[in-house]
């Protein structure tokens, strides 16, 4: 395999164990946010979103530690049907209720986008790269430091997809 590929592998393997730690600290940091976005844009009960919602938190650091850790492959595997799970639930209430708000990154200010789904979609497409591609193998640390640099990079702009597309898409004048 070649050197750019294993790099690519890397790099998309700390993008996703990145994202998810990103995911689950947003949640963490806004967590009554987050468990009253379940119960009111998910119909899930109050006495469910109080276990659902840590449930969800728990989960992405376990897929984020799998990624990140020894088991990339399993990881990816999980972190690409957690993805996958979570697109065609906020795909389907964003296409039957409209407004949807799920904190996902901790944005709770405003209701979900076709901008979001966008990126997730682009993330389950990252994942599936990640598992096309050698995950299991190492890097040399020079290279590994920079995976990691632009996998963090690579984070932000995805955390704030809906943002930068928006500021990129306005008028200037």
């Amino acid at each position: 395999m070649t050197t750019l590929a294993v790099f690519v592998a890397g790099m998309l393997r700390y993008f996703v164990g990145l994202l998810l730690l990103a995911a689950a600290v947003a949640k963490m940091r806004g967590f009554d946010s987050f468990r009253e976005h379940l119960t009111t844009s998910f119909d899930v009960g109050a006495a469910r979103s109080r276990m659902l919602a840590p449930a969800v938190v728990l989960a992405e650091l376990a897929v984020a530690a799998l990624v990140l850790g020894g088991a990339a492959g399993a990881g990816l595997w999980a972190a690409l049907l957690m993805f996958c799970g979570f697109t065609a639930l906020l795909g389907y209430k964003f296409y039957t209720h409209g407004a949807v708000r799920c904190a996902c990154f901790g944005g709770a200010e405003r209701s979900l986008s076709g901008l979001d789904l966008l990126r997730n979609v682009l993330v389950i497409a990252a994942i599936g790269a990640g598992l096309a591609l050698p995950h299991d193998v190492g890097m040399p640390a020079h290279a590994a430091i920079l995976a990691i640099a632009l996998a963090t990079l690579i984070c932000v702009l995805a955390v704030h997809f809906h943002e930068i597309v928006r500021l990129l898409a306005a008028p200037h004048g």
